[in-house]
């Protein structure tokens, strides 16, 4: 069994496509300061009050997930719910269709996740603090697809570049993997207020040895990566473009490269 073939394809935290990367470049879009200075940090934003609501939905040509297509290279369609308060504390879920077929599994159809967490602002650092469950529809009742992820991410703005870097740990991978970690360097351009460019570096490891037919096993880890453009057509819609990629292709051609455009509209 291949033991990354469940995964979020939309991070979330909300993610247009694909990993947090995205997420953070579609935060620094906006007005962009002029080369010629360095602004001094300005200070955090005082938090909202009360309770905020939001939902998004969206398609895209694929759903990737740490570089693993999540829709046996197909379509999908996703939507989500999110609801906060203060602007720091955090809850939500999340849906799309899934196809694991490439892996043997041909009855499991959907994802449906469920996350919280906490996003104070230290010292100018922007931190989510989090957790969030993975479960599947129509699952084999033989093999546990269902598992969780505790993150930590952060991102540091200078002018119209913002930095990130997350933290991803699971205690019990889907199958027979065992705990699991994941860890992302990003970085985003604001072009523009409308245009912003972004990639990512990730790595992907699991406790457990892989098995393979002859017997042998092997440690199952890998590298992705991801670049490419958002365009906020307005307030509530946006397209992405991305490309994608793993150093494990001998895995199969759903950890193959592959160009994505998504567009996803949130309210």
């Amino acid at each position: 069994m291949n033991p990354m073939r469940k995964t979020l394809c939309v991070a979330l935290a909300a993610l247009l496509v694909g990993p947090a990367s995205l997420a953070f470049a579609q935060d620094a879009a906006g007005p962009t300061q002029s080369d010629d200075f360095v602004a001094p940090p300005l200070p955090p934003a005082a938090p909202s009050p009360g309770w905020q609501v939001a939902f998004n939905f969206g398609a895209q040509t694929d759903c990737a997930f740490r570089g693993i297509s999540q829709t046996n290279e197909r379509p999908s369609g996703f939507a989500g719910l999110d609801v906060a308060y203060g602007s720091q504390w955090y809850v939500g879920t999340w849906t799309s269709n899934v196809d694991f077929s490439p892996s043997g599994d041909t009855s499991t159809s959907q994802e449906i996740d469920l996350y919280g967490g906490w996003r104070p602002t230290i010292a100018t650092i922007n931190l989510d603090l989090g957790y969030i469950h993975y479960s599947y529809l129509n699952q084999p009742s033989a093999v546990r697809e269902s598992y969780e992820e505790a993150y930590l991410r952060g991102t540091k703005t200078l002018g119209a570049f913002t930095l990130g870097g997350s933290a991803y740990y699971s205690p019990r991978f889907p199958g027979n993997a065992g705990h699991a970690w994941y860890g992302e360097a990003n970085l985003a351009y604001a072009i523009n207020p409308d245009w912003t460019a972004s990639a990512a570096f990730g790595r992907q490891t699991i406790a457990h040895d892989v098995s393979h037919p002859d017997g042998s096993t092997t440690r199952f880890a890998y590298n992705t990566w991801n670049l490419g453009v958002t365009w906020a057509i307005n307030a509530h819609t946006s397209l992405d473009l991305r490309y994608w990629d793993t150093d494990t292709h001998a895995s199969g051609s759903i950890y193959g490269s592959r160009l994505i455009a998504g567009l996803k509209a949130t309210f």
